[in-house]
């Protein structure tokens, strides 16, 4: 016997009409609307909106006869890849409440379109089934997402206890078990001679078939049937893939009607980032750049980076970021397709989780969002930040990055003695006269020397470093070069 687990079904009715609303105008979304598809060389509707349901459309109807009881029904072709795609992004959010996701069969004649959800690992994350079951009708709700959910001991047993609205409450064992068993045969996906089969038999109730002793069953029906009986019982897992996030992101959305305007836009770009921001969580990572793509009716296309200083999971900031950067792109006259596509990703940092007494997150968090935001207007190559490197000479121990684009490096702690701030591009020559140092005037040591020495695997450089004055009470940094005794001035101090 396997262990009983609780598992979550969801079932999605208005799947078809809720992929294409978001390219419907706001005025004809107001309009009886109804989704079609061909089924056995016949137009019929599989959904539709309320204005059409008031006017007795209902699913299976023929496109003639839906049209004769509503002459106004706005028609809608059914757009399969991007239902699809739309599950997928139901699937991520379903991720971020459960490990173990697993999507249906999704065909051309299949509108059982849904996802499974085992949570009985979820209790102490969420404080209890029902604060989860809440928390999950909230997310799709908050997505403009109609959805109806069963939940069961199994995968199958959740998916035929689907009931018609969503159950925020938990039922016990016992009551999950008696609405099992009396749930009507024929919500079975099994052929209809097996249907009729179960009719001539007097079964009417899953609870009437799982009766009926074991060996008669077998002799009657097909093995098909028999390891459905199985899984119900809880006796055979249920076999099917899970559910994993893809490795890089890519979404779009089309407007046919094209989009004239950068304001009109932000909005489908602010869904978009949305969407992203949903796979963020469900992988629990950051992301480091994104790439927009503007698709005109007529005309090339125009490509967009926001290169990011630290990374990053907020829709917000990365969508003023692209409204920033998008004022400075010269677009076509009229975009019909946006795709938004993110491949480079790091790990969400665990200081985000972490509570820092003295709020230097919130303050590197600022310095990222300044620095990015002067990128996006400005340009990637507008802005340059000094940064240390490994290396002790100190022409070589500093250089100009692009801010966020560099590793940490610790300061160099071997060197003791001070050093001047201002250092001369190119060391400058000193002269010896009378065995006394000259530059410009005469140098008296005052102390030294410290030796550095750099690039040993390749011709080794060894200074001798000092540090002198002259007779107006000045600072200077000299070396000597241990090769050829020569004298050269560094720096300068304040």
């Amino acid at each position: 016997m396997l262990k009983r687990d609780i598992w979550l079904y969801l079932h999605f009715p208005l799947l078809p009409l809720e992929t294409l609303l978001p390219q419907v105008p706001i005025e004809q979304a107001q309009k009886p609307i109804a989704v079609v598809s061909l089924q056995k060389n016949i137009q019929r509707v599989l959904c539709c909106n309320t204005q059409a349901a008031a006017w007795g459309i209902e699913p299976n109807l023929s496109i003639s006869t839906a049209l004769a009881l509503c002459p106004e029904l706005e028609v809608l072709p059914r757009q399969i890849e991007q239902e699809q795609q739309l599950l997928q992004q139901l699937a991520l959010v379903a991720y971020s409440f459960s490990p173990v996701v697993i999507l249906t069969d999704f065909g051309l004649f299949n509108h059982s379109s849904g996802l499974w959800l085992e949570i009985s690992g979820c209790y102490k994350l969420f404080k209890g089934y029902d604060a989860l079951l809440r928390e999950l009708d909230y997310r799709l709700r908050f997505q403009s997402i109609t959805a109806v959910n069963g939940i069961g001991q199994n995968p199958l047993a959740a998916k035929l206890l689907c009931g018609p609205d969503f159950e925020t409450q938990l039922p016990d064992q016992t009551e999950i078990q008696r609405r099992l068993l009396s749930t009507d045969l024929s919500l079975l996906e099994i052929n209809r001679k097996q249907q009729q089969s179960f009719k001539q038999l007097g079964l009417n109730t899953v609870g009437d078939l799982l009766a009926l002793p074991r060996s008669a069953l077998s002799r009657r029906f097909n093995a098909e049937l028999m390891l459905t009986i199985a899984q119900l019982n809880n006796e055979k897992p249920f076999n099917a893939p899970r559910f994993q996030p893809a490795n890089s992101f890519r979404d779009l959305i089309q407007n046919p009607q094209g989009i004239f305007n950068k304001e009109s836009l932000l909005f489908p770009m602010k869904t978009l980032l949305q969407h992203l921001c949903q796979y963020l969580m469900a992988r629990q990572c950051h992301c480091r750049e994104i790439e927009w793509h503007f698709e005109p009716l007529i005309g090339e296309s125009q490509k967009m980076q926001i290169q990011l200083s630290g990374s990053q999971n907020n829709w917000s900031t990365l969508l003023m970021l692209s409204r920033l950067q998008l004022e400075r792109l010269e677009l076509p006259l009229s975009i019909e397709q946006i795709i938004l596509h993110v491949d480079q990703f790091i790990e969400a940092p665990m200081g985000v989780f972490n509570l820092d007494l003295f709020d230097n997150q919130k303050t590197a968090q600022q310095s990222c969002e300044l620095i990015d935001s002067l990128n996006a207007r400005l340009g990637i190559d507008a802005l340059s930040q000094p940064i240390l490197n490994q290396d002790y000479l100190p022409e070589q121990a500093s250089t100009l990055a692009t801010p966020g684009k560099h590793s940490n490096t610790s300061l160099n702690e071997k060197l003791k003695a001070p050093q001047p701030l201002w250092l001369l591009t190119d060391p400058a020559p000193v002269h010896l006269r009378n065995k006394k140092l000259y530059w410009r005037q005469p140098l008296t040591i005052i102390s030294g020397p410290e030796r550095l020495c750099g690039n040993w695997w390749q011709a080794e450089q060894q200074r001798d470093y000092y540090l002198a004055c002259d007779s107006n009470g000045a600072r200077y940094w000299l070396f000597r070069e241990t090769s050829s005794q020569r004298w050269f001035v560094h720096g300068l101090f304040s």
